[in-house]
């Protein structure tokens, strides 16, 4: 029980701290705090929201070790750097609130329609619950439904008040304590199981192996989902909401050096689970219950407080930002029925890794073009190619997430995000062939982003 209140402890002073920011009235406050993130608070709000995934990358390790940090570490580092580097100060002069609104000024209003589906699919927090209701279920002996929903309730009496403002003050104080209770684990594992040599004579074959047993196929699949950070909406807020372009970039840039640490941190945690439990009904339960085998009380609960920060970090902002793509008028009224899909998603899909495939799969390859064209005018296409092209890459890669989970494998052995992205681009092309340089949507204003 102790463990279970320095959970709710913590999470109590996090909803303290969103409840008693600045309340939030204008969208644009609400949505982007008034654009006047200082760089520590850019870094503190972007580093656990993007990392909100740390029971998935248990589930991940457990199951294929060392091949975690190849596909869910490494490419999000050299696609978070290109962000940086060439849309990250873009976004932050570019007009608008929402992604959604880029589209509409550089392709119309049906694109933008179309845009705002699927950031809604890619924004959900149905992940971030899942594991929300996990943890909160693993330490209160609550179903993971009922655990789900509290998650849920718990988040949506943070953000409602000061949006943004909210979700950055919460952040501040989950920054810390997340990366606390990752380095508090590892001593206590060392001692149960034995040092970093120890514990990998004692991981399955192939678990110290880079590719973890994946094919190339799967590989490069893993690293396509990895252009999620290009069409990232968290990435996306904090940019148009950073102080000036020099924050935008150099809080990503300095973001991804604190990634790799947590990296550090929760790659050599996952692989001292499967050593230590080397079977496991669930693998997403593998940190909490690593933590259960190797951790005090008192202890083993700031350790879960720390795999709460992550997690709650993430569904906060990407609740949020959900909420703004269903109704920017009725933004709260946006946020709770962002909250009930998702918690619907959750229980249709139980596992966090297999979420993020099939989302990611599923979604990008409709989103990818268009918002390259937003900032680099000169890829641009008309409106209605921009939809079409849109359309059909996002069905095409759904229809072949749902065959491959229907015939337990995609269809011709080929993952779900290449069909997508070649229909897509074909039909981009098309319509670039179609058009001269000089007729394309309405233009937006996009000036070279001030050092």
């Amino acid at each position: 029980m102790i463990d279970a209140a320095i959970v709710l402890g913590f999470l109590a002073a996090c909803l303290f701290l969103g409840a008693h920011a600045r309340r939030e009235e204008n969208l644009e406050g609400w949505i982007l705090a008034g654009r006047a993130l200082t760089l520590p608070v850019f870094v503190a709000t972007l580093v656990p929201t993007f990392y909100g995934g740390v029971l998935g990358i248990g589930e991940f390790t457990w199951s294929a070790g060392l091949s975690n940090w190849t596909v869910m570490a490494l490419p999000y580092y050299v696609f978070a750097g290109l962000y940086a580097v060439f849309l990250a100060g873009r976004v932050r002069v570019t007009p608008g609130l929402t992604i959604p609104d880029h589209l509409e000024t550089a392709y119309g209003r049906r694109m933008a329609l179309m845009g705002a589906l699927l950031v809604f699919i890619l924004a959900s927090p149905a992940d971030e619950l899942l594991m929300a209701g996990a943890l909160l279920g693993h330490l209160t002996g609550l179903s993971i439904g009922v655990a789900s929903a509290v998650a849920a309730a718990l988040t949506l009496a943070l953000i409602w008040r000061g949006g943004l403002r909210s979700d950055a003050a919460a952040n501040r104080l989950q920054f810390v304590v997340m990366f606390a209770g990752f380095a508090l684990i590892l001593p206590f594992a060392w001692h149960a199981v034995g040092s970093p040599a120890a514990m990998a004579a004692r991981l399955p074959a192939g678990h110290m192996s880079w590719t973890g047993g994946l094919g190339p196929a799967k590989l490069i699949g893993w690293w396509l989902i990895a252009v999620w950070t290009i069409v990232d909406p968290s990435f996306h807020q904090r940019c148009a909401a950073a102080e000036s372009p020099a924050v935008a970039r150099r809080g990503i840039l300095i973001s991804i050096g604190f990634w790799a640490l947590f990296d550090l941190l929760t790659t050599t945690a996952g692989l001292y689970a499967r050593a230590a439990l080397p079977v496991l009904g669930n693998p997403t339960l593998a940190f909490p219950l690593l933590a259960d085998a190797v951790m005090p009380p008192v202890a083993r609960g700031l350790f879960f407080a720390g795999i709460s920060a992550s997690l709650f970090a993430a569904l906060q902002g990407t609740a949020m930002l959900a909420a703004a793509c269903l109704g920017k008028t009725r933004i709260r009224a946006g946020l709770v029925a962002t909250m009930i899909l998702s918690y619907i998603l959750s229980r249709l899909v139980p596992s966090i890794v297999g979420l993020w495939y099939a989302v990611g799969s599923a979604t990008i390859p409709g989103l990818l073009l268009p918002m390259l064209g937003i900032y680099v005018p000169a890829i641009r296409v008309p409106g209605r190619w921009a939809v079409a092209s849109s359309a059909a890459g996002w069905l095409v890669s759904l229809a072949w997430v749902v065959a491959a989970r229907v015939n337990g494998e995609p269809p011709l052995g080929v993952e779900p995000m290449f069909p997508g992205l070649l229909v897509s681009g074909a039909l981009w092309a098309a319509g670039y062939a179609s058009s001269t340089r000089t007729v394309h949507a309405a233009p937006i204003s996009t000036p070279h982003a001030p050092q």
